[in-house]
């Protein structure tokens, strides 16, 4: 291989580092952000967020509540030999709750933990 072409690679190859790098700093940070609520009631998460649930469901220890947020389309131009493409991207957001206190208010629901899928970057 030409040193150019070494170059290009290493290049190419340290861009996605850094680029896993940054993705893994916003996972942390809203990992943080997220624990905060644990040991809070759902209601304190759901005010702060400004979310509501989608959808709920018992576990054995408790509930688990569905947030999601609204979709972003992102689109790929036509070229010459593609047509456009339009992509979906949601963040699906589970908080996982317990009920001590065996109250149906959502004072009563405790966040213990939370798990997210998709595109959950912009989580308010």
């Amino acid at each position: 291989m030409s040193k150019r072409l070494l170059l290009l690679t290493a290049l190419a190859l340290a861009g996605c580092q850094s680029g896993a790098d940054h993705q893994a700093q916003i996972d942390a940070m809203l990992d943080g952000r997220l624990s905060q609520y644990n040991g809070r009631p759902i209601s304190e998460f759901m005010s702060a967020t400004g979310m509501t649930p989608e959808d709920a469901y018992p576990v054995s220890d408790g509930r688990v509540f569905v947030f999601r947020t609204a979709p972003v389309y992102m689109t790929l131009p036509a070229t010459n030999v593609t047509p456009a493409v339009t992509r979906t991207a949601q963040c699906q957001l589970l908080v996982r709750t317990t009920n001590e206190s065996k109250s149906s208010g959502a004072d009563a629901w405790i966040v213990s933990g939370t798990e997210r899928t998709g595109a959950c970057n912009n989580l308010p």
